[in-house]
This record gives C-alpha cells, sequence and structure tokens, in this order.
C-alpha cells in the first residue's frame, strides 16, 4: 500500500502545520479517505495545503528533522478490507 501526505498550512485547516499519513492503493482513494476525515471547506478544494505521494515527499524540506511549520505527523489514517471469501 502507497502512503500519501497531506499538508497543513498556517490556518483555516484542520491543523496548523505538519501532515496527515494516508495509507491508500492509489491518489485519487487517498483523497477520498482524507475527505472522509476532513471534509472540503470550498467543494472541490481539499481542506489542506497540498499533498503528496511518498516519493514526492521525501524530496521536500518537510520530511527533514525541521518539519512543516516545526510540526510533524498529527495523524496516521490506514484503512484495511477485510473479504470473507
Amino acid at each position: 500500500m502507497a502512503k500519501f501526505y497531506f499538508t497543513y498550512g498556517l490556518e483555516g485547516q484542520p491543523f496548523v502545520g505538519g501532515w496527515t499519513e494516508i495509507e491508500a492503493p492509489d491518489t485519487k482513494t487517498a483523497c477520498a479517505i482524507f475527505r472522509a476525515f476532513h471534509p472540503d471547506r470550498y467543494e472541490g478544494i481539499l481542506n489542506c495545503a497540498d499533498y503528496y505521494s511518498e516519493n514526492q515527499f521525501m524530496r521536500t524540506q518537510m520530511a527533514g528533522p525541521g518539519g512543516n511549520l516545526g510540526r510533524r505527523c498529527h495523524e496516521r489514517i490506514t484503512v484495511t478490507r477485510v473479504t470473507n471469501d
């Protein structure tokens, strides 16, 4: 499962700085999961500053010791699907 990072700015979002980590099979699913926990404030616009794949995020300064605006991970959201075959 891939990991996606949803980052936050200074105001108007669920957290100040830092990010939310979501495990999902693809970007579209990760965005849907994010919206389930943090609905859009404005229709069609995610309630975060930006989002990244793990590979993209690890190439940013946010992945370093200073985090994003001095904050790091606020929450990790994982979804487990169990089927009864």
